[in-house]
Protein backbone atom coordinates (compact mmCIF):
# COMPACT_ATOMS: atom_id res chain seq x y z
CA UNK A 1 0.00 0.00 0.00
CA UNK A 2 1.60 3.24 -1.14
CA UNK A 3 1.63 6.21 1.19
CA UNK A 4 0.20 9.60 0.19
CA UNK A 5 2.66 11.87 -1.66
CA UNK A 6 3.01 14.17 1.37
CA UNK A 7 4.10 11.22 3.52
CA UNK A 8 6.53 9.99 0.86
CA UNK A 9 8.16 13.44 0.74
CA UNK A 10 8.66 13.37 4.51
CA UNK A 11 10.13 9.86 4.38
CA UNK A 12 12.57 10.93 1.68
CA UNK A 13 13.64 13.96 3.72
CA UNK A 14 14.21 11.90 6.84
CA UNK A 15 16.18 9.20 5.02
CA UNK A 16 18.36 11.78 3.30
CA UNK A 17 19.17 13.62 6.54
CA UNK A 18 19.13 10.94 9.25
CA UNK A 19 20.78 8.44 6.91
CA UNK A 20 23.92 10.59 7.13
CA UNK A 21 24.10 10.16 10.92
CA UNK A 22 26.95 7.78 11.67
CA UNK A 23 25.81 4.67 13.51
CA UNK A 24 22.27 4.56 12.15
CA UNK A 25 22.18 1.06 10.65
CA UNK A 26 18.61 1.19 9.36
CA UNK A 27 15.59 3.45 9.10
CA UNK A 28 12.27 1.66 8.78
CA UNK A 29 8.65 2.70 8.43
CA UNK A 30 6.55 1.06 11.12
CA UNK A 31 3.20 1.40 12.84
CA UNK A 32 -0.12 1.63 11.05
CA UNK A 33 1.46 3.05 7.89
CA UNK A 34 3.58 -0.07 7.48
CA UNK A 35 0.62 -2.34 8.24
CA UNK A 36 -1.66 -0.54 5.79
CA UNK A 37 -4.19 0.52 8.43
CA UNK A 38 -3.34 4.22 8.68
CA UNK A 39 -5.94 6.95 8.56
CA UNK A 40 -5.75 10.74 8.34
CA UNK A 41 -4.91 10.96 12.05
CA UNK A 42 -2.02 8.47 11.99
CA UNK A 43 1.49 9.53 12.92
CA UNK A 44 4.56 8.47 10.96
CA UNK A 45 6.49 5.95 13.07
CA UNK A 46 10.13 5.49 12.12
CA UNK A 47 12.40 2.91 13.72
CA UNK A 48 16.07 3.88 13.99
CA UNK A 49 18.14 0.72 14.35
CA UNK A 50 21.66 0.77 15.73
CA UNK A 51 24.32 -1.55 17.15
CA UNK A 52 25.23 -0.73 20.75
CA UNK A 53 28.87 -1.56 19.97
CA UNK A 54 28.90 1.36 17.52
CA UNK A 55 25.84 3.50 18.36
CA UNK A 56 25.00 6.79 16.77
CA UNK A 57 25.81 9.90 18.79
CA UNK A 58 22.76 11.55 20.30
CA UNK A 59 23.98 15.12 19.61
CA UNK A 60 24.44 14.25 15.93
CA UNK A 61 20.92 12.82 15.71
CA UNK A 62 19.60 15.85 17.60
CA UNK A 63 21.08 18.15 14.96
CA UNK A 64 19.41 16.13 12.22
CA UNK A 65 16.10 16.24 14.08
CA UNK A 66 16.34 20.01 14.51
CA UNK A 67 17.07 20.43 10.80
CA UNK A 68 13.96 18.42 9.93
CA UNK A 69 11.54 19.76 12.53
CA UNK A 70 9.19 22.56 11.45
CA UNK A 71 9.88 24.44 14.69
CA UNK A 72 13.64 23.89 14.68
CA UNK A 73 13.52 23.05 18.38
CA UNK A 74 16.46 21.73 20.38
CA UNK A 75 16.12 18.66 22.59
CA UNK A 76 13.81 16.77 20.24
CA UNK A 77 15.39 13.37 20.88
CA UNK A 78 16.10 11.47 24.09
CA UNK A 79 19.25 9.74 25.29
CA UNK A 80 19.41 5.95 25.03
CA UNK A 81 17.06 4.42 27.59
CA UNK A 82 15.08 7.64 27.86
CA UNK A 83 11.69 5.98 27.54
CA UNK A 84 12.32 2.63 29.18
CA UNK A 85 13.78 -0.82 28.53
CA UNK A 86 11.64 -1.76 25.51
CA UNK A 87 11.06 1.51 23.69
CA UNK A 88 14.48 2.70 24.75
CA UNK A 89 14.26 6.25 23.46
CA UNK A 90 13.41 8.34 20.45
CA UNK A 91 11.93 11.67 19.49
CA UNK A 92 8.71 13.46 18.65
CA UNK A 93 9.02 15.73 15.62
CA UNK A 94 6.73 17.85 13.49
CA UNK A 95 7.68 17.72 9.82
CA UNK A 96 5.61 19.46 7.13
CA UNK A 97 2.78 19.68 9.65
CA UNK A 98 2.75 15.95 10.41
CA UNK A 99 3.73 14.16 13.61
CA UNK A 100 6.80 12.01 13.07
CA UNK A 101 8.06 9.68 15.81
CA UNK A 102 11.62 8.35 16.04
CA UNK A 103 11.90 5.06 17.95
CA UNK A 104 15.29 3.64 18.88
CA UNK A 105 15.85 -0.08 18.33
CA UNK A 106 19.10 -1.86 19.26
CA UNK A 107 19.89 -4.65 16.82
CA UNK A 108 21.39 -6.98 19.41
CA UNK A 109 18.24 -6.80 21.54
CA UNK A 110 16.08 -7.39 18.46
CA UNK A 111 18.09 -10.46 17.45
CA UNK A 112 17.86 -11.89 20.98
CA UNK A 113 14.10 -11.37 21.00
CA UNK A 114 13.77 -13.13 17.65
CA UNK A 115 15.76 -16.10 18.95
CA UNK A 116 13.68 -16.20 22.13
CA UNK A 117 10.43 -16.21 20.17
CA UNK A 118 11.66 -18.92 17.82
CA UNK A 119 12.44 -21.01 20.91
CA UNK A 120 9.07 -20.29 22.52
CA UNK A 121 10.34 -18.13 25.37
CA UNK A 122 7.81 -15.45 26.36
CA UNK A 123 9.21 -12.42 28.20
CA UNK A 124 7.83 -9.03 29.23
CA UNK A 125 9.10 -5.87 30.94
CA UNK A 126 7.32 -2.79 32.29
CA UNK A 127 7.09 -0.02 29.70
CA UNK A 128 5.28 3.32 29.65
CA UNK A 129 2.76 3.43 26.84
CA UNK A 130 2.18 -0.34 26.88
CA UNK A 131 -0.50 -1.15 29.48
CA UNK A 132 0.19 -4.90 29.18
CA UNK A 133 3.94 -4.39 29.27
CA UNK A 134 6.54 -4.65 26.52
CA UNK A 135 6.54 -8.26 25.32
CA UNK A 136 9.52 -9.69 23.47
CA UNK A 137 7.23 -10.59 20.55
CA UNK A 138 6.99 -6.88 19.75
CA UNK A 139 10.51 -6.69 18.30
CA UNK A 140 10.06 -9.54 15.78
CA UNK A 141 6.55 -8.30 15.05
CA UNK A 142 7.95 -4.91 14.13
CA UNK A 143 10.56 -6.54 11.90
CA UNK A 144 7.83 -8.55 10.21
CA UNK A 145 5.64 -5.54 9.41
CA UNK A 146 8.21 -2.78 8.86
CA UNK A 147 9.23 -1.35 5.51
CA UNK A 148 12.99 -0.72 5.32
CA UNK A 149 13.69 2.73 3.93
CA UNK A 150 17.45 2.64 4.43
CA UNK A 151 19.64 -0.17 5.74
CA UNK A 152 23.32 -0.95 5.85
CA UNK A 153 24.36 -4.53 5.30
CA UNK A 154 20.72 -5.66 4.95
CA UNK A 155 20.41 -5.12 8.71
CA UNK A 156 16.62 -5.65 8.68
CA UNK A 157 16.03 -7.60 5.48
CA UNK A 158 18.14 -10.52 6.68
CA UNK A 159 16.09 -10.74 9.89
CA UNK A 160 12.69 -10.99 8.18
CA UNK A 161 13.08 -14.65 7.01
CA UNK A 162 13.85 -15.73 10.58
CA UNK A 163 10.27 -15.06 11.66
CA UNK A 164 8.45 -16.25 8.56
CA UNK A 165 6.35 -18.23 9.11
CA UNK A 166 5.16 -17.39 12.63
CA UNK A 167 7.22 -19.62 14.95
CA UNK A 168 5.35 -22.75 16.05
CA UNK A 169 7.02 -22.79 19.47
CA UNK A 170 6.02 -19.17 20.06
CA UNK A 171 2.40 -19.90 19.16
CA UNK A 172 2.18 -22.76 21.66
CA UNK A 173 3.97 -20.81 24.40
CA UNK A 174 1.80 -17.71 23.95
CA UNK A 175 -1.45 -19.68 24.07
CA UNK A 176 -0.42 -21.73 27.10
CA UNK A 177 1.00 -18.89 29.14
CA UNK A 178 -1.57 -16.23 28.46
CA UNK A 179 -4.64 -18.44 28.86
CA UNK A 180 -3.20 -19.38 32.24
CA UNK A 181 -2.47 -15.72 32.99
CA UNK A 182 -6.00 -14.65 32.05
CA UNK A 183 -7.57 -17.32 34.24
CA UNK A 184 -5.25 -16.38 37.11
CA UNK A 185 -6.16 -12.69 36.93
CA UNK A 186 -9.86 -13.54 37.00
CA UNK A 187 -9.44 -15.94 39.91
CA UNK A 188 -7.59 -13.48 42.12
CA UNK A 189 -10.18 -10.77 41.36
CA UNK A 190 -12.96 -12.76 43.03
CA UNK A 191 -12.42 -11.68 46.66
CA UNK A 192 -11.75 -8.00 45.82
CA UNK A 193 -14.94 -8.04 43.75
CA UNK A 194 -16.86 -9.46 46.71
CA UNK A 195 -15.57 -6.51 48.78
CA UNK A 196 -16.59 -4.02 46.08
CA UNK A 197 -12.98 -3.11 45.17
CA UNK A 198 -13.67 -1.51 41.80
CA UNK A 199 -10.12 -0.45 40.92
CA UNK A 200 -8.41 -3.77 41.62
CA UNK A 201 -11.15 -5.85 40.00
CA UNK A 202 -11.25 -3.66 36.91
CA UNK A 203 -7.47 -3.83 36.57
CA UNK A 204 -7.65 -7.64 36.64
CA UNK A 205 -10.41 -7.61 34.03
CA UNK A 206 -8.34 -5.39 31.74
CA UNK A 207 -5.29 -7.62 32.07
CA UNK A 208 -7.34 -10.76 31.46
CA UNK A 209 -8.79 -9.16 28.32
CA UNK A 210 -5.30 -8.27 27.14
CA UNK A 211 -3.99 -11.78 27.72
CA UNK A 212 -6.90 -13.36 25.86
CA UNK A 213 -6.40 -10.95 22.97
CA UNK A 214 -2.76 -12.01 22.74
CA UNK A 215 -3.92 -15.62 22.65
CA UNK A 216 -6.25 -14.92 19.74
CA UNK A 217 -3.42 -13.32 17.78
CA UNK A 218 -1.13 -16.26 18.49
CA UNK A 219 -3.77 -18.82 17.52
CA UNK A 220 -4.11 -17.02 14.19
CA UNK A 221 -0.32 -16.75 13.81
CA UNK A 222 -0.43 -12.95 13.87
CA UNK A 223 2.02 -10.64 15.59
CA UNK A 224 0.51 -8.25 18.14
CA UNK A 225 2.83 -5.29 18.57
CA UNK A 226 0.61 -2.75 20.30
CA UNK A 227 -2.51 -2.76 22.46
CA UNK A 228 -3.87 0.23 20.54
CA UNK A 229 -6.45 -1.04 18.09
CA UNK A 230 -5.81 -4.66 19.07
CA UNK A 231 -9.50 -5.55 19.01
CA UNK A 232 -10.13 -3.82 15.69
CA UNK A 233 -10.21 -6.16 12.73
CA UNK A 234 -10.47 -9.32 14.82
CA UNK A 235 -13.58 -10.35 12.92
CA UNK A 236 -11.30 -11.21 9.99
CA UNK A 237 -9.44 -13.82 12.04
CA UNK A 238 -10.25 -17.42 11.22
CA UNK A 239 -9.85 -18.72 14.80
CA UNK A 240 -12.01 -16.61 17.09
CA UNK A 241 -14.64 -17.23 19.78
CA UNK A 242 -18.03 -15.93 18.74
CA UNK A 243 -18.65 -12.34 19.89
CA UNK A 244 -15.12 -12.12 21.32
CA UNK A 245 -14.71 -8.39 20.78
CA UNK A 246 -18.25 -7.55 21.87
CA UNK A 247 -17.93 -9.67 25.01
CA UNK A 248 -14.76 -7.88 26.10
CA UNK A 249 -15.95 -4.40 25.23
CA UNK A 250 -19.24 -4.92 27.04
CA UNK A 251 -17.44 -5.89 30.26
CA UNK A 252 -14.73 -3.23 30.09
CA UNK A 253 -17.16 -0.46 29.17
CA UNK A 254 -19.14 -1.08 32.35
CA UNK A 255 -17.40 -3.47 34.78
CA UNK A 256 -19.70 -2.38 37.59
CA UNK A 257 -19.65 -0.50 40.86
CA UNK A 258 -21.33 -3.01 43.17
CA UNK A 259 -20.05 -6.37 44.33
CA UNK A 260 -22.77 -8.14 42.36
CA UNK A 261 -21.98 -6.29 39.14
CA UNK A 262 -18.23 -6.86 39.47
CA UNK A 263 -18.72 -10.60 40.05
CA UNK A 264 -21.02 -10.73 37.04
CA UNK A 265 -18.25 -9.18 34.91
CA UNK A 266 -15.74 -11.72 36.19
CA UNK A 267 -18.12 -14.57 35.38
CA UNK A 268 -18.60 -13.29 31.83
CA UNK A 269 -14.84 -13.11 31.26
CA UNK A 270 -14.33 -16.57 32.79
CA UNK A 271 -16.89 -17.98 30.38
CA UNK A 272 -15.01 -16.39 27.48
CA UNK A 273 -11.73 -17.79 28.77
CA UNK A 274 -13.25 -21.28 29.00
CA UNK A 275 -14.41 -21.02 25.39
CA UNK A 276 -10.90 -20.03 24.35
CA UNK A 277 -9.42 -23.01 26.19
CA UNK A 278 -11.74 -25.29 24.27
CA UNK A 279 -10.74 -23.69 20.96
CA UNK A 280 -7.03 -24.04 21.80
CA UNK A 281 -7.54 -27.72 22.64
CA UNK A 282 -9.28 -28.29 19.31
CA UNK A 283 -6.20 -26.85 17.62
CA UNK A 284 -3.93 -29.32 19.34
CA UNK A 285 -2.42 -27.08 22.00
CA UNK A 286 -2.16 -28.91 25.31
CA UNK A 287 -2.77 -26.42 28.10
CA UNK A 288 -1.06 -26.12 31.46
CA UNK A 289 -3.07 -26.13 34.67
CA UNK A 290 -5.23 -23.04 35.07
CA UNK A 291 -6.06 -21.01 38.13
CA UNK A 292 -9.71 -21.09 37.12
Amino acid sequence: MRNPPAVERILNRVVERVGRVRGVQAIVLGGSRARGSADEHSDIDLGLYYDDRRPFRIPELARAARDLDDRGLPGLVTPFGGWGPGVNGGGWLMIDGMHVDFLYRELGAVRRAINECRAGHVKVVYQLGHPMGFHNQIYPGEVHFCVPLMERGAAISKLKPLIAPYPKAMRIAMVRKHLHDAAFELAIADKPAFRGDVMYTTACLVRAAGFMTMVVYALNRRWLINEKGALLGLDKFRILPRDFRRSIERVLAQPGESSRALKRSIAAMQALCARMRAIAARHGIELIDSAA
